[in-house]
């Protein structure tokens, strides 16, 4: 059995610990093992944060540079501040948004430029407005539940996760807000 490496990032306040949770669970639930560990910003809202996910055949938490098969990220700036985790071809599943930085007088790489310096190190970088459907949704929370939609249906977590088990494990852990996470979940993967 070989593994997956997966780097979550983007800013603190962004759901990336309870995503990488749900991922490492649903996983879990289908018999591979998992290892999660975040690296930066912790709690810190607004501060960077990496968490880095392992599943398969893992003995190590964290994952070196230039080793990860994916990456999601819920945010752009962040998704290029850590792409050198991501070995050469690899996937990247990208929130289409992007948090200017909150320093005066510094300026962000436009958008495009924040595509092009991922596309220049993975194989394939796809986008989903996952905080515009998320507000659509009417709750916000629900961006990164989105971002693991379209993850899903890219296949960049086969085989280790599938719809049915994330659907169960966000079902358990969330049950006053089960329906507007499957929601969520269900507009992330169709694309």
């Amino acid at each position: 059995m070989a593994s997956l490496n997966l780097v979550v990032v983007g800013v603190g306040g962004q759901g990336l610990i309870t995503l990488s949770t749900i991922i490492a669970e649903a996983a879990m639930r289908r018999g591979y093992g998992a290892l999660v560990a975040e690296t930066h910003g912790l709690s810190q809202r607004g501060g960077t944060v990496v968490v880095h996910v392992r599943l398969g055949e893992v003995d190590a938490p964290l994952i070196p540079e230039a080793s990860a098969d994916a990456m999601l990220a819920m945010e752009l700036i962040e998704a290029a501040r850590y792409r050198r985790y991501l070995r050469p071809g690899a996937v990247v599943v990208a929130n289409d948004y992007v948090v200017p930085p909150p320093l005066p007088g510094v300026e962000a790489p436009s958008r495009d430029r924040l595509v092009e310096m991922l596309a220049e190190r993975a194989g394939r970088v796809e986008l989903v407005d996952a905080t515009a459907r998320a507000l659509r949704l009417g709750d916000s929370r629900t961006a990164n539940i989105v971002l693991l939609g379209k993850a899903l249906a890219s296949g960049v977590l086969a085989p280790y996760v599938d719809f049915e088990a994330a659907a169960e494990v966000i079902g358990e852990r969330f049950p006053k807000a089960r329906d507007v996470n499957l929601q969520a979940l269900r507009m992330g993967a169709r694309g």
